[in-house]
């Protein structure tokens, strides 16, 4: 009895996302092949009170993931759950359109019509279960110009960082904003981290062989590092989150 009250006193992290975040088979997916998602290494950085089920499927958008696995995973939130949010790769589908609403595979989302819609719904349907919702930011892709990343990379659709209209990251945090919802900037520190590498080290040792948006195992690592970093500078799982150096 006493070790089933223990399980059941354990803090629950969803996370919820795209092929960045996701789990891979670690035997398939190695060698010449090798690919994780920073989610499927976080569990590394947590202690043992805390249990995390990575949701994240790939090639989900915020639309997407909402009518195929959300409308079922919510029902498994209680209170005193986090909920992790990452999207934006996959709603950058349609060059910053909104697929048809009916269209339930459709993944494109402007960043400020559906993309936001989705978003606060992921909010508002985790905190009426009482869980907690954390947005993050989409991790960035490997696009450099000139040593430095350009803005698709960072995901805006126009290469001026003054303009927002199709900036996906200034619409999350946007809505982190309006909502009140604790954010953590995963495109800000992973942008000063593949430059740090560079291009020619951060693909050799960040991403995979064959794109420049899906991680190596060490890069997976480094970002689930940077997640962690910023969650306990926010005073977010701060007992629960341990950092090695």
């Amino acid at each position: 009895m006493l070790s089933f009250s223990l399980i059941q006193a354990k803090t629950r992290i969803f996370t919820i996302g795209d092929s960045t975040m996701a789990d891979y088979d670690t035997v398939k997916y190695s060698g010449d092949k090798e690919q994780r998602g920073w989610c499927q290494l976080f569990p590394q950085l947590l202690s043992g009170d805390v249990t995390l089920k990575n949701a994240a499927r790939n090639g989900r958008s915020s639309k997407s993931f909402y009518k195929e696995v959300w409308v079922k995973l919510r029902n498994e939130l209680k209170p005193g759950d986090y909920v992790f949010i990452q999207f934006g790769h996959n709603d950058e589908k349609q060059n910053g359109l909104d697929t048809d609403e009916n269209d339930s595979t459709g993944r494109g989302t402007n960043p400020w019509s559906l993309y936001q819609k989705y978003l606060k719904l992921y909010v508002y349907e985790a905190r009426e279960r009482g869980a907690i919702p954390v947005l993050f930011t989409p991790v960035v892709r490997r696009y450099f110009k000139n040593d430095k990343l350009t803005q698709k990379a960072q995901h805006n659709l126009v290469e001026n960082d003054k303009d927002t209209t199709l900036n996906y990251v200034a619409s999350m945090k946007n809505v982190a904003s309006q909502l009140s919802v604790p954010l953590i900037d995963m495109t800000a520190s992973t942008k000063k981290l593949v430059e740090a590498y560079g291009p020619d080290k951060s693909k050799k040792e960040l991403y995979i062989n064959t794109d420049d948006t899906h991680l190596k195992a060490e890069g997976a690592y480094q970002f689930a590092i940077l997640a962690a970093k910023e969650l306990k500078e926010k005073n977010i799982l701060t007992k629960s989150v341990i950092l090695k150096y």
